[in-house]
């Protein structure tokens, strides 16, 4: 995977707050697996967005929406050994950006302060084992 961020000539879909929940549930089911690099592109820096994981196979992505938390949560890995989470605390928009040749479909996370957080998935298929 080399890129470093959404190509601006792909198609942008933001889902509804309230259809969240199905539809990273439906994303989790179709790439759960893949191989992914998740990136987060801060408002407020001057810096080069920080990576935060690499090649790593995705295993869900899931919103807890409880008492108006609206978290987004990010898994990768399907064991004790090599499982990581990472949240987005008052996530305000979820965005997929289509597939282009070469690359894989992307989903945007974008937080109340305007903090965007990027899982870019591999094109090529992977599976974790059953759960």
């Amino acid at each position: 995977m080399t890129t470093s961020g959404p190509a601006p000539n792909r198609k942008t879909q933001e889902i509804a707050p309230e259809q969240w929940s199905p539809f990273l549930a439906e994303f989790t089911r179709e790439n759960r697996g893949a191989h992914a690099r998740l990136t987060v592109i801060g408002v407020n820096t001057d810096v080069g967005a920080p990576v935060e994981a690499e090649n790593r196979p995705l295993d869900g992505v899931s919103a807890d929406l409880k008492d108006g938390e609206r978290t987004v949560w990010i898994s990768f890995g399907s064991g004790t050994k090599d499982h990581a989470t990472h949240g987005v605390p008052r996530a305000s928009a979820i965005r997929t950006l289509a597939a282009v040749e070469g690359g894989g479909t992307v989903l945007e996370v974008e937080s109340a302060d305007g903090t965007k957080t990027l899982l870019e998935l591999a094109s090529e298929g992977y599976e974790l084992p059953a759960r």
